[in-house]
């Protein structure tokens, strides 16, 4: 007990600080005096225009680590729905390939191409299929659109593609409106175009005409779309249209194909060949 009482006696001094600022907080908080609701007003006023600022500079602060955290959101939502966009053109894109390989006149194999040498103008595909999946070579190589080309090498895996747009290439066509007969040549350059030659100037000739390969093509199944009819223009003394043709492959952005497992015609080549004795 005495020692308490030293204690209290040691800090008498704050112990009546303490009491005096009660009372004296108290007294204030009772007033209703003018003066005083003016200072207590005044003091809350203070206080929380102290509070705003200390909250704007902790918030401030903190809007770096929420900003990144919304960039980062994004990030994520728009590879999602980029994934999405992807997803949904590659099943267009199949639904259309499978449908094209349930109405196909022949069987057909679906291929892709795994090497192209395009800028030349002897360009050539390679497809990763070949002898062991029954591909030989001469057989018609096409997508949905239309004619790719034939194939002219095979291996046990894989085979080589001459397609429209190589200089060597020639496939006869027939306007389907007209039935009218030419011939699609590519002339080099533009990837897109080809010259139709043969095409004579006595026949009816309009933009838009479509192009189809004939019964008689040494390779290509018969009424495969080839291209259009995009400009022409007469010359004086020629029996032929100048034609440009624009193909209905687009060879930019090729990479899946179909081989078509057309049998070869043997008699029919055979009578070709003894035919050329009579030529």
């Amino acid at each position: 007990m005495r020692r308490v009482l030293d204690i209290l006696l040691d800090f008498k001094e704050y112990l009546a600080l303490v009491v005096l600022c009660s009372i004296s907080l108290g007294l204030f908080a009772r007033s209703e005096s003018l003066a005083i609701r003016g200072f207590r007003s005044f003091g809350l006023e203070v206080f929380g225009t102290a509070e705003s600022g200390i909250t704007f500079i902790t918030r401030y602060f903190g809007l770096g680590s929420e900003n990144e955290r919304l960039l980062q959101s994004n990030r994520e939502l728009s590879g999602e729905v980029n994934l999405l966009r992807s997803a949904r053109e590659e099943n267009e894109r199949l639904k259309t390939l499978l449908a094209y390989k349930a109405s196909a006149t022949y069987p057909v194999k679906l291929a892709r191409v795994i090497d192209r040498t395009f800028g030349s103008d002897r360009n050539l595909l390679t497809l990763n299929l070949g002898s062991a999946d029954s591909v030989n070579v001469d057989m018609p190589v096409v997508t949905d659109r239309g004619l790719v080309g034939r194939v002219v090498l095979v291996s046990a895996h894989y085979a080589v593609v001459m397609p429209v747009i190589n200089r060597d290439f020639k496939v006869p066509v027939y306007n389907e409106r007209t039935r009218i007969y030419g011939i699609i040549s590519w002339q080099g350059g533009d990837e897109q175009k080809a010259a139709l030659q043969n095409m004579p100037v006595s026949s009816s000739l309009k933009s838009g005409d479509r192009l189809l390969t004939t019964d008689f093509s040494t390779f290509a199944a018969p009424n495969t779309p080839v291209g259009t009819v995009e400009k022409f223009e007469v010359f004086q003394g020629q029996i032929f249209y100048k034609t440009d043709a624009r193909l209905a492959v687009d060879f930019t952005a090729i990479d899946q194909v179909f081989i078509e497992m057309r049998p070869p015609e043997s008699e029919r080549d055979s009578l070709k060949v003894r035919a050329k004795e009579f030529q």
